[in-house]
């Protein structure tokens, strides 16, 4: 029993001295490291601010047509009309009769006055064959030329019963019927001169102010078409009656507009001859300024400081940090914005992700509405840092 005992701990003494020697030979490669977690990079979209010309510009929509237009209306007399000849969009051509006010009235005038013509005239000849005295006969000479004025003149309305064609033309508005009664330099309707024909634009939402003859314009067709040009002539016109049309071209319905359209008569620096498919579109350059520091648009937010002031930022990368910078706007031209103060067209500017454009444009504000930094939201597990730590946005995201 007791040479078993001792073999035991013979036994036991060696696989101890065994395992020693196993941990005194380990390699340092078989350490095992515990890792430390680091911060995460970030990598920013940026753009740079450049000093640069900036233009306003305002596109509208040109027409080949006939820009030069004229109400026609009775302008000596009122009545009720007893004959319109013409409807929308017909074309006519110079002395044809558009309008005929019916002349009953005026007849019935004429024949008192042609009474009273006879009267004065029958009286001034007695006095004269009869060698009345001289101061006689001299007021029924007055008299009598008085009588005659106003037949004349009664006559002479006839003339003006009758509306006429001024030139060729298309009817492009009628604004009265047959048995209506029609005011005295009321518009029966709208006719274009269809021998001057120019590109032409009509500001119906009065976007352009400022535009001149000799202003100038691009000109584009898509890919048909494109050149320069100028405005040669403004033409401005009423908008006419409201309502609905009735009764082959009558606009029923509405009140006469007076407000004026303003339509700009373009000339092409070349001869183009447009195509009748595709609009033309034409550009104006309404505003320009040379040395202007310039940013893309993309790159402003509103946001609202501590005293509940709502004012344009960007965010601009200094030594590796985001830092909100105020700025003041100017002109905005597609995708670009002038910088009035606030930047002096060096800086590298943070442009904001497609999330947070979208944010930006859904809320008009952005995770920095308080005018301070926002740091990460750190969840279970991690641990936010010191407040009095420096902290580097290419280390928190």
């Amino acid at each position: 029993m007791k040479k078993f005992r001792f073999s035991a701990i013979i036994l036991a003494a060696l696989m101890a001295s065994s395992m020693l020697s196993a941990c005194s030979e380990t390699s340092v490669d078989d350490e095992v490291y515990i890792p430390i977690r680091t911060g995460t990079t970030v990598n920013y979209e940026t753009s740079h601010a450049i000093v640069s010309t900036i233009l306003e510009q305002v596109t509208l929509s040109g027409l080949v047509t006939t820009p030069y237009t004229m109400d026609l209306s009775f302008t000596h007399t009122d009545g009720t009309i007893a004959e319109i000849n013409v409807h929308q969009d017909q074309e006519v051509k110079a002395g044809e009769v558009i309008a005929v006010i019916n002349g009953d009235a005026l007849e019935d005038e004429i024949n008192v006055q042609q009474l009273s013509l006879d009267s004065a005239r029958s009286l001034y000849e007695t006095l004269q064959s009869q060698h009345a005295s001289t101061e006689d006969i001299e007021f029924a000479r007055i008299d009598y030329e008085i009588e005659k004025l106003k037949y004349d003149d009664l006559v002479d309305k006839r003339n003006y019963l009758t509306l006429t064609a001024p030139f060729d033309g298309r009817i492009t508005g009628v604004y009265t019927r047959a048995g209506s009664h029609i005011d005295k330099n009321t518009p029966v309707c709208t006719i274009s001169d269809s021998s001057r024909v120019a590109l032409t634009v009509s500001d119906y939402n009065s976007q352009l102010s400022d535009v001149s003859f000799g202003t100038r314009v691009d000109i584009s067709q898509g890919a048909l078409a494109s050149t320069s040009g100028r405005v040669v002539d403004t033409v401005t016109s009423d908008r006419g009656y409201g309502g609905f049309n009735f009764g082959g071209g009558f606009n029923f319905g509405g009140d006469f507009d007076s407000s004026e359209i303003v339509s700009y008569v373009i000339q092409c620096d070349e001869d183009i001859e447009f195509s009748e498919l595709g609009g033309i579109e034409v550009t104006f350059t309404t505003f320009r300024r040379d040395d202007a520091v310039i940013v893309p648009s993309v790159a402003v937010f509103e946001a609202t400081d501590a005293a509940n002031v709502t004012s344009n930022y960007v965010n601009v990368l200094m030594n590796g940090i985001k830092v909100q910078t105020p700025v003041v706007i100017g002109v905005t031209s597609g995708d670009k914005t002038e910088i009035l103060s606030g930047l002096d067209g060096t800086e590298t500017l943070i442009l904001p992700t497609r999330k947070q454009s979208s944010d930006n444009n859904n809320n008009n504000n952005n995770n920095e509405s308080d005018g301070s930094r926002r740091w990460p939201q750190f969840g279970d597990g991690e641990q936010e840092p010191e407040e009095d730590q420096e902290r580097d946005d290419n280390q928190w995201p």
